[in-house]
C-alpha cells in the first residue's frame, strides 16, 4: 500500500492562490485607474485651451465691431453729406450766411533786454 501525504493540513486554507488573484485584480484595477486618470487630465487640459481660444475669439470679434461701428459712421456721414462739409471746412471754405474768425496763435512778444544796474 501507498503512503500519500496531504498537501494540507485539515481546515487549512491553501493561501497561495488567493495571492495570485488578488495581485492581478489590483495591479489590473491600477491599470485602469491611471488609464482613467490620463484620460481625465487629457480632457481637462483639452477643455481649459478650448475656453482660452473661446474667449480669445470672443474679444477679437468685440474689436471688430467696434471697428465696423466706425466704418458704418465714416459711410453715414459720407452719404449724408456732412463729411464734405467738414473737408471744405478744414480747407478754409464757409458758407455766405455765416461769420467766419480767424484764429491766429499770438505773435511772440519782443523781449525787454535787461538794462545794467548801476552800483
Amino acid at each position: 500500500m501507498r503512503h500519500s501525504r496531504a498537501l494540507t493540513v485539515v481546515g487549512s486554507v491553501r493561501t497561495s492562490s488567493f495571492g495570485v488573484r488578488r495581485t492581478v485584480l489590483v495591479v489590473a484595477a491600477g491599470g485602469v485607474l491611471a488609464w482613467a486618470g490620463v484620460a481625465f487630465a487629457q480632457e481637462a487640459y483639452i477643455g481649459h485651451r478650448l475656453s482660452q481660444q473661446v474667449s480669445d475669439l470672443r474679444k477679437q470679434n468685440a474689436e471688430i465691431a467696434a471697428e465696423n461701428a466706425g466704418y458704418r459712421k465714416d459711410v453715414q456721414a459720407l452719404t449724408s453729406g456732412t463729411a464734405d462739409e467738414e473737408e471744405a471746412r478744414l480747407n478754409g471754405y464757409a458758407r455766405p450766411d455765416e461769420k467766419l474768425y480767424l484764429v491766429t496763435p499770438p505773435s511772440p512778444s519782443p523781449t525787454a533786454s535787461p538794462s545794467p544796474k548801476a552800483h
